[in-house]
């Protein structure tokens, strides 16, 4: 094959293969544009800027969208291992009871949970999940269970029940309830947080990007923007990161969600001269 055969050919398989990709003779099409970015409005931990760092990987998603949300740019944070065990009534009802702030009302709150999730539990779409992890690194692990809990509070003229979410996530819409601590503090502590918390990761700290904290933390449950910066810079939803330890768990981050187009900087009081 002349040199000039080979030219013609390879100009024929471009010619074929342009028009298959879908735009011969125009532009590429362009990348999904952002949906939003992540600002870090209180940064009390090492943590808290390299995790918003993270978080920002995924700017095409939509704040909303079900996804993990850790980047391989960003290997120093992980999950834990969530194994599924077998569903139990009574362990339901006491991580349910749990996300009542006040005993007398609890009896209320697990009676409207049952009825709300009783078409969802006969077909086996409530579940259970468990976890070990060493959180205070003493050597001893904790046991953390995971109840699948599709739903939010609806409130009514004084009565409170439970709605199912269309758009139930793992990552947003589970309970987490610690069953068992050899450190009773401990196990108090996370346990007045299970309200709001639904998610734990890892980060390994020094051993991937020095200088920032090792150990167990937890995402609440996303909410509105956290006050008052996080509506000042415009954001519209937001969600707060606890750090896990041998008394409970305590909040150490505000990140707040702000739609791409919709950021106002912060107006900062001019210093006196």
């Amino acid at each position: 094959m002349t040199s000039s055969t080979l030219k013609q050919l390879v100009a024929g398989l471009a010619f074929l293969t342009l028009p298959a990709l879908g735009w011969a003779g125009q532009n590429p099409p362009a990348p999904f544009p952002f949906a939003g970015e992540y600002f870090c409005t209180r940064n009390a931990n090492p943590i808290c800027v390299p995790y918003t760092k993270n978080l920002n990987q995924f700017r095409r998603l939509d704040f909303d969208v079900c996804h993990p949300r850790l980047s391989d740019k960003y290997p120093q944070f992980t999950r834990p291992g969530w194994e599924e065990i077998s569903f139990d009534l009574e362990m339901a009802r006491r991580t349910v009871d749990n996300l009542s702030w006040f005993p007398e009302n609890r009896e209320t709150v697990w009676q409207e949970w049952l009825k709300a999730s009783e078409p969802l539990r006969k077909e086996g779409k409530i579940k259970f999940w468990r976890t070990r992890i060493d959180i205070d690194n003493d050597g001893v692990v904790e046991t953390i269970i995971r109840l699948d809990n599709p739903f939010s509070t609806k409130y009514w003229q004084g009565k409170m029940s439970w709605t199912v979410e269309p758009d139930a996530c793992d990552y947003r819409h589970s309970t987490l309830y610690m069953l068992d601590s050899p450190n009773d503090s401990m196990k108090n502590g996370f346990n007045r947080q299970a309200s709001t918390v639904t998610d734990i990761f890892h980060s390994s700290g020094g051993q991937v990007h020095p200088g920032e904290s090792k150990g167990y933390y937890a995402v609440g449950r996303l909410t509105l923007p956290t006050e008052p910066e996080g509506r000042l810079i415009g954001a519209n939803r937001g969600m707060k990161v606890y750090q896990l330890n041998n008394w409970g768990a305590g909040e150490v981050c505000d990140i707040n969600w702000v739609p791409t187009g919709a950021y106002r900087p912060l107006k900062r009081p001019r210093s006196p001269r």
